[in-house]
């Protein structure tokens, strides 16, 4: 098969491009000390500026490259997370800087020797895009896309890019051409998707910021998953220019590119990184907001006034993730702010009285998305083999009509699930007619939602999980897709939306109790998804998933991405010290070699 072969010669690459990156470090001398290793690994983006800058013993761009050369090396030979490996560029680069440096005085720019980590998608000048397709090896980009120049301008180094899932409409991060990705906690588990790589490489140190996109929870679930910082800004406010897509001109629910990280303040230098630069690219493209970044300051003459909601109505929180926006709301309480839990309520949200507002926004989701039968998407394919998890967009072909309603059926008057059988419903071809149609549906649920939260609340943001439960398996995502719910709300609405890990995965506290399956079973979700996580040989499993992250989302006001960097702080800093910070996972790897 030509794709087992393709792969076999990537990774052959990929291993050779490994094997001289420690012919350079050699070259560049004796291995730095532990002491310096540790204190890079554990520097966010700004600090390593600082201390570049302050010439400090030992800091150059040059040796913040060596240490994580050697950490991406060896998180990608655990987590299989890198695609294009550029370390050779990226150390002549540094060593430019520094020589620079030496001869000015000055940085570069905000970002000045930080090593950048890219989601596949990008385009990086000599390197090539494939975002997992192996038909698109051999074809290295003419030129950088738009935000990768805007990096080196800041100082930035591009120094590795991150694998996706299959078209990139997954949480299962696994490709024909590269193989599957590992979560860094569990490599039993996904990472997350589509920005998979992203989370993966930051969750375990391996890299300081890098770049994912989002249409779906493209960067909160891997971060939820991985334990890193995400910001999922509003569509139209960072350029999307240079990046492949699998679904160009669809702009139903549009994909918004955004900075992952390991802590607010890498999210605060990438985001101005990226706004700034938007007012002279929006001369020449489209779909793009020309406002730089905004200071903002948040009101100190009353508390902050947050909301938060545990349950969607579609598909209960576990138990750990439960805790977590709890331990977030009671951590806000503490610093003084307001905190006031609210239910999406059917009567103000949807049309229809059998949803709340989280599973009718997958419903738009799902029923725009394949208004087409997803046909662009599927034609990306080509001789790869469909993995599992696309059973989705293979079941929105009109070969399917039987099939789908078939099950429709089942879940509608067999499982009594209304919920399921709606999803299946809208997840079809469509006329134009039908298009319109639900994007008018679409626009009134966006309208209701934001009055709700924005005028009768008044809120100034909203705690609420990211998904139901923390990382799967590989392979588990296959027919739990639908998990996106709770990210896909946020798409819909075009929210700010920020990621912040909060927790870990608790056996002791976060199992299924008897109170927990009663508040449950009172919220009348999706029987069939609920018994797939919870019921007999459900896949959540406390014990089995203890020590994993679990993070919340921080949703926000559209085109508010200043402020939500502000916002994210205040809970940041609420939350306290928890084994997320720069350089954390480093030092507990080191201490357990926990393997399973």
């Amino acid at each position: 098969m030509y794709w087992k072969q393709a792969q076999a010669e990537k990774h052959a690459e990929q291993a050779e491009t490994l094997r001289n990156a420690r012919v350079l470090l050699r070259k560049e001398g004796p291995a730095l000390s532990a002491d310096l290793t540790a204190a890079i690994r554990s520097a966010d983006t700004a600090q390593i500026v600082q201390n570049i800058q302050q010439k400090k013993p030992g800091w150059t761009a040059t040796n913040v490259m060596r240490v994580y050369i050697e950490a991406a090396s060896q998180a990608h030979e655990r987590l299989n997370v890198l695609t294009e490996i550029m370390f050779a560029d990226a150390l002549k680069k540094a060593k430019e800087l520094d020589d620079e440096f030496e001869k000015t005085g000055k940085v570069t720019g905000i970002l000045h020797g930080v090593p950048v980590s890219l989601k596949d998608m990008l385009e990086v000048e000599g390197y090539d895009t494939t975002i997992g397709f192996t038909y698109k090896r051999h074809q290295p980009a003419p030129k950088d896309a738009p935000l990768v120049s805007l990096i080196r301008q800041a100082g930035g180094i591009p120094f590795v890019k991150t694998t996706v899932p299959q078209t990139m409409l997954s949480f299962e991060c696994k490709t024909a051409l590269f193989g599957v990705s590992n979560n860094p906690y569990d490599v039993r588990r996904v990472p997350g998707g589509s920005s998979g790589g992203e989370g993966g490489l930051l969750g375990c140190d391996g890299s300081v910021v890098g770049i994912g996109s989002d249409i779906g929870g493209s960067v909160r679930i891997p971060a939820h998953f991985s334990g890193c910082y995400a910001l999922k800004p509003s569509a139209g406010r960072v350029t999307n220019w240079g990046i492949h897509q699998c679904n160009p001109g669809f702009e139903a629910i549009k994909a918004a590119v955004g900075p992952m990280g390991r802590s607010v303040a890498d999210l605060e230098m990438m985001t101005r990184v990226l706004l700034d630069g938007t007012p002279e690219l929006a001369l020449t493209q489209t779909n793009l907001l020309p406002v730089p970044y905004r200071d903002v300051k948040l009101p100190t003459d009353r508390p902050l006034r947050f909301g938060y909601f545990l349950d969607d109505g579609f598909c209960a929180a576990s138990p750990a993730c439960e805790r977590a926006v709890m331990e977030t709301v009671e951590a806000l309480r503490k610093a003084g702010h307001e905190v006031i839990e609210f239910e999406p309520t059917p009567g103000k949200l949807a049309s229809r009285s059998e949803s709340q507002a989280a599973a009718e926004a997958l419903e738009y989701f799902l029923a725009l998305a394949s208004a087409g039968e997803f046909e662009i998407v599927l034609s990306y394919l080509k001789n790869d083999p469909a993995e599992a998890f696309m059973c989705q967009a293979t079941m929105a072909k009109s070969s399917n009509n039987f099939s789908r309603w078939l099950r429709s059926l089942y879940c509608r008057y067999v499982a009594g699930d209304e919920h399921a059988a709606r999803l299946l419903d809208a997840n079809c071809g469509k006329s134009v007619n039908d298009v319109q149609r639900w994007m008018d549906k679409r626009n009134q649920y966006i309208t209701k939602t934001r009055k709700l939260l924005w005028e009768e609340h008044a809120f100034d943001a909203v705690i609420c999980a990211t998904q139901a439960t923390p990382a799967l398996k590989h392979g588990e995502t296959t027919d739990n897709g639908v998990l996106v719910v709770r990210t896909v709300q946020w798409n819909i609405v075009d929210s700010t939306v920020g990621q912040i890990p909060v927790t870990f995965v608790d056996p002791a506290r976060d199992g299924l109790s008897e109170a927990w399956e009663e508040r449950r079973r009172a919220n009348n979700g999706s029987k069939i998804f609920e018994r797939h996580l919870y019921g007999p040989g459900g896949l959540y499993d406390a014990k089995d998933m203890a020590g994993l992250p679990v993070g919340v989302q921080v949703v926000g006001r559209q085109w508010d991405e200043e402020r939500m960097i502000e916002l994210m702080k205040v809970v940041d800093e609420a939350l306290g010290p928890r084994g997320f910070a720069p350089g954390d996972f480093a030092k507990r790897e080191a201490a357990s070699r926990k393997v399973y």
